[in-house]
């Protein structure tokens, strides 16, 4: 019940850049393909169905490479994490899908004769390391696929991963900053509460963790919500065995956070504003 509700899948509410790398650099160089700003969702578009693992046995790994440059060069730092993660399935390493690095670092140090297999094993070996030394040091796990990992060298990694996410629940208090205010029937019988401004749950905290965010996505939430919000994602968090502090303040709590780079914070927030507002009933 677990890992069904709370790891991060492939499901159409997430936005899914999958570059293929099926050019040649001789193609940029004459103008085939070109990577303006205006054509980038247009070649995304294009290419989407081409899997990376395909381009490196049919070009090499060279040509791959210096594609892989071309489009770093000319996105942004949050579609580029994305694009990265689309490498990786494409090479078949669908367990390290939403790993917090840029990949590029890693190709840049694999051999430029190397085949697929040996590309596969480098970036099994690097990224799983990698991974380690980053939960070490409270690494983010958000968008890390447990199930993936299974029977694959990052089932290593589950323990961790598992940690890390309960201890972020338990280390976050989500503030309710406003007042408290009871509601009454005509005959003056308390029938419920609410709060004054009505949407003062504040959210921000709570979508930076790995269960928050994919309780968030589920039920539709973004960055503020009422008391009926608090209480849905408390039901949900009940189901899996986990407990969220809420506490009435005057200005935003600092909470402890996971380590994880601007870029991964800067596309959880996208993704938290993307979120359409629920209007809900006391």
């Amino acid at each position: 019940m677990l890992l069904s509700i709370v790891t991060i899948d492939n499901s159409t509410e997430w936005i899914t850049i999958n570059v293929a790398l099926y050019r040649t650099h001789s193609e940029f160089v004459s103008g085939c393909i070109d990577l303006t700003e205006t054509s980038i969702q247009e070649i995304y578009n294009r290419i989407s169905q081409i899997k990376s693992a395909g381009v490196i046995e049919r070009y090499g790994f060279n040509e791959f490479l210096t594609f892989a440059r071309e489009v770093r060069e000319k996105v942004s730092d949050d579609v580029w994490l994305e694009v990265g993660w689309d490498i990786l399935e494409g090479m078949g390493l669908e367990e390290l899908y939403g790993c917090d690095y840029d990949i590029l670092e890693a190709l840049e140090h694999i051999p430029l004769e190397s085949d697929l297999v040996d590309i596969q094993s480098f970036l099994r070996h690097t990224l799983v390391e990698t991974l380690l030394e980053q939960f070490e040091s409270g690494g983010t796990t958000v968008f890390l696929d447990i199930e993936k990992m299974v029977e694959t060298p990052a089932a290593v990694l589950i323990p961790k991963i598992v940690e890390l996410r309960k201890k972020e629940i338990e280390n976050t208090v989500i503030p309710i900053i406003g007042k408290k205010l009871a509601i009454y029937d005509v005959y003056m019988n308390e029938i419920g509460m609410t709060t004054d401004p009505r949407n003062s749950v504040h959210l921000d905290d709570l979508w930076m963790t790995a269960y928050g965010s994919q309780v968030l996505l589920i039920l539709g939430l973004g960055l503020r919500t009422d008391l009926d919000g608090i209480r849905k994602i408390d039901v949900v968090m009940e189901r899996i065995g986990l407990n969220l502090a809420t506490k009435i303040v005057t200005k935003p709590i600092v909470n402890p956070k996971s380590q994880m780079s601007s870029t991964m914070r800067s596309l959880l927030m996208k993704r938290a504003m993307s979120k359409p507002k629920k209007k809900s009933r006391n």
